[in-house]
């Protein structure tokens, strides 16, 4: 692994605490060049996504995050990226054949929105994904039909990265030999 790349996860986190240094949409749309190069089942490529990056959008899609009081932080957030679930999923006849167009589908999402986060974050944009949305208000608000179940929030964070406290490798390694 590159000393970059080390880099690179060590510094990516959840952002809680966004500044209010506004992101261009350049900024964003080069986020999602690079992520739209995440592997998936027969190259289905099975995301759609909804940006919001002026402040009007971005009131209106934190209206739709922020119901009962949940996801506070996310007022300076300066963008969104809500990811979709393509109305059309195809894959190849074979692989067609023995699952539904949709079987691989979730884990494409997840490799994507993990390429959108680090993407954000080789271009010092910080993000946090977000699971507790409003689908049909983010529908309704923007005129789009669809299943959204996350959406990716950007900023630039004031916090400095936090030191990660992971599990060692002998508690998560199944079959862990010393």
């Amino acid at each position: 692994m590159s000393k970059q790349f080390c880099e690179l996860i060590n510094e990516r986190q959840a952002c809680r605490n966004f500044s209010d240094k506004s992101i261009e949409k350049d900024v964003v749309y080069a986020i999602l060049e690079d992520a739209i190069k995440a592997p998936s089942a027969c190259n289905s490529q099975p995301w759609r996504v909804l940006v919001t990056c002026t402040p009007e959008e971005n009131a209106k899609m934190r209206k739709c995050l922020q119901e009962d009081g949940k996801n506070a932080f996310l007022d300076n957030a300066q963008a969104f990226i809500a990811v979709y679930l393509a109305d059309e999923i195809t894959l190849k006849a074979s692989v067609s054949a023995k699952f539904p167009p949709s079987h691989f589908a979730e884990y494409d999402l997840g490799e994507f929105i993990a390429y959108i986060t680090l993407a954000a974050k080789d271009k010092g944009v910080d993000s946090c994904i977000i699971g507790w949305l409003n689908n049909a208000k983010i529908n309704e608000t923007f005129g789009i039909v669809g299943k959204c179940d996350i959406v990716v929030a950007l900023g630039y964070g004031k916090d400095a990265p936090r030191v990660k406290d992971r599990f060692p490798l002998s508690k998560i390694v199944l079959n862990f030999k010393d």
